[in-house]
């Protein structure tokens, strides 16, 4: 999708262990890689130099990425159901309008989450058709409810971890995007059309920066996800 659209310059905006920056730079890509952990950033650049790249790094909050953050970017990316570790609904809006200020015009952001929905509303399962830890380690939640998704994630050396984070749906994400800018939003689910996939372990929300007159919004208004086909 990013060759496709022409795009050049990517921001990640949530680098982590540097594994998107990394692929992405191996795709011909001019990559950023941000995260607000230092830690995380000297792993990543560990990590890139490693397969003999060097990863520009910044260290920088979401919610304040322009002021750390000074240059504009074709495509902003956020993955690894990194936006859910926001709690606060003031902060979720405010990073969106931050990732919108940062992208040039006709440029994208590609956002990722579990699917809470099913969760929610009918319990954890998972088809393990995409995963991010790999096969040998377990994600599996040990406590769901409404404001909170505490999972537990056990290591091939019997180690466990727990991390907490925020159940948001997925209609809820869309209309976030739409209220701080983005005119038009493209859903898959498992990197499929949505419509074909029954329920997806993941969303991917593909939102414009791009001006629709109200007739083109209208034309294709029923979930925007015929987007994907495009695509």
């Amino acid at each position: 999708m990013l060759k496709e659209r022409g795009a050049r310059r990517i921001l990640d905006v949530a680098t982590g262990t540097g594994f998107h920056s990394v692929r992405l730079i191996e795709a011909g890509f001019e990559v950023c890689s941000v995260d607000g952990s230092a830690a995380m950033l000297a792993k990543a650049f560990e990590n890139g130099r490693k397969r003999g790249h060097i990863l520009r790094t910044i260290q920088a909050d979401w919610r304040w990425l322009n002021r750390d953050v000074h240059a504009a970017y074709d495509a902003v990316i956020c993955l690894g159901n990194s936006f859910n570790h926001l709690f606060d609904e003031r902060d979720r809006r405010k990073t969106l309008a931050e990732f919108y200020a940062v992208l040039k015009h006709d440029g994208c952001l590609i956002l990722d989450q579990r699917n809470y929905d099913a969760i929610l509303d009918d319990g954890f399962s998972t088809k393990h058709k995409f995963y991010y830890c790999g096969h040998q380690v377990s994600a599996e939640p040990e406590h769901v409810d409404e404001g909170l998704a505490r999972f537990r994630y056990t290591f091939p050396d019997d180690s466990v971890y727990y991390l907490n984070m925020c159940p948001i749906r997925r209609d809820y994400v869309r209309g976030l995007m739409q209220d701080v800018g983005f005119q038009k939003i493209a859903t898959y689910a498992d990197f499929e059309d949505e419509e074909s996939t029954g329920t997806p372990d993941f969303y991917i929300h593909v939102a414009e920066k791009k001006y629709y007159s109200a007739e083109d919004i209208d034309e294709d208004d029923a979930g925007t996800t015929r987007e994907a086909d495009k695509a």
